[in-house]
């Protein structure tokens, strides 16, 4: 108890000195200046403070700053019809997705789906901080073109470069080390229906390769999301347990050049490898928008992936345990039933 009032004594000179100030000089001045988690963490400090936090103006300024693809008028109208509007956004948005399901949820369409008829792809894509592709695409889900054919949505068009600052270093380990480090992505579905927002991308990347061949370089980014808990008793294991929304940057150019963004994309896949179609990939993402919730720590992307790494490496030696268990017993009952007619003929 001693300890808890010590740390709100420490708060008390600043909360006094803040109350002295006029409330436009703290709202205009101060608050303008805080990034979101600064700003949440300001509001807990003084009533003063919080009540002057709840305006939407400073959360659509931090949401537009943070991505700008927000800026659309589009998008802007549909966060202003959000719960708390830019706040509710940043909340569902910031940083990247920590999706927690009770294991009774099982992986069955929902008919009340129905209701999220389109969604809304929000993505920035920067380098060392510095914006070099934002773009809103809109996908419809009531059609057959959407539900039953694998859920893919393209972010660039089939001739489409997106130039960059991004010098195509000839040696590639370097090359890779730049881009695990500086290339950042953002890739935020929005529920149009349902007012949620979800941000699908670990933000930074969980793999960057460059191709042997053609030098294309692919950076992969991605968000692990619980797809079923539930296991039906005839199968040992259940490749729909987990499944990897994955977003893929391409990029080319020629070394010594200036590289160019040639394809954008997202997938859903499960742990087989196996591409979703869009009725799955749709109850999947209804998940994370009705049970997602942001971490707040960002290196926590690429850890999340790693672990589905080793769950799918686990899966599939099982797998081949029981495979080979299962041949031996085919083989075993074969020899007997070779042995059984073998003397039956005999005798």
């Amino acid at each position: 108890m001693a300890s808890s009032l010590t740390k709100i004594d420490q708060h008390q000179p600043l909360c006094n000195a803040i109350s002295t100030l006029h409330a436009d000089i703290i709202q205009t001045q101060i608050l303008t200046r805080l990034d979101g988690q600064t700003l949440v963490a300001a509001a807990s400090t003084s009533s003063l403070l919080r009540s002057l936090s709840l305006q939407d103006k400073l959360w659509r300024q931090i949401c537009n700053s943070t991505w700008p693809s927000t800026n659309q008028p589009s998008v802007q109208t549909l966060i202003s019809s959000f719960p708390a509007a830019h706040r509710s956004f940043f909340s569902d948005s910031f940083p990247v997705l920590n999706c927690q399901v009770p294991p009774s949820y099982t992986l069955e369409f929902d008919h009340s789906l129905l209701l999220t008829t389109e969604l809304i792809s929000a993505v920035d894509i920067h380098y060392k901080n510095n914006l070099i592709l934002s773009k809103v695409v809109e996908t419809e889900t009531v059609t057959g073109w959407f539900q039953f054919p694998p859920f893919r949505i393209d972010l660039l068009d089939e001739k489409q470069l997106v130039t960059t600052p991004i010098k195509f270093a000839s040696e590639t380990k370097v090359l890779i080390k730049d881009l695990e480090e500086n290339l950042t992505l953002s890739w935020i579905m929005i529920d149009s229906g349902r007012k949620r927002a979800v941000n699908l991308s670990s933000r930074w990347p969980v793999s960057v390769e460059q191709h042997w061949l053609t030098r294309e370089v692919h950076v992969k980014y991605a968000a692990i999301v619980i797809a079923s808990d539930h296991r039906q008793r005839w199968e040992l294991f259940s490749a729909r347990e987990f499944a990897e929304c994955e977003v893929m940057v391409t990029l080319g150019g020629e070394e010594g050049g200036e590289m160019y963004v040639r394809e954008v994309s997202m997938q859903m896949k499960d742990m087989e490898e196996k591409s979703l179609n869009g009725r799955e990939s749709l109850v999947i993402l209804q998940r994370a928008f009705e049970k997602g919730k942001t971490s707040g720590k960002i290196e926590e992307g690429k850890e999340r992936y790693e672990e589905f790494l080793e769950k799918k490496r686990e899966r599939k030696e099982g797998k081949e345990r029981m495979e080979k268990v299962l041949n031996i017993v085919c083989v075993s009952c074969f020899v007997v039933a070779v042995a059984f007619w073998s003397y039956k003929l005999f005798i």
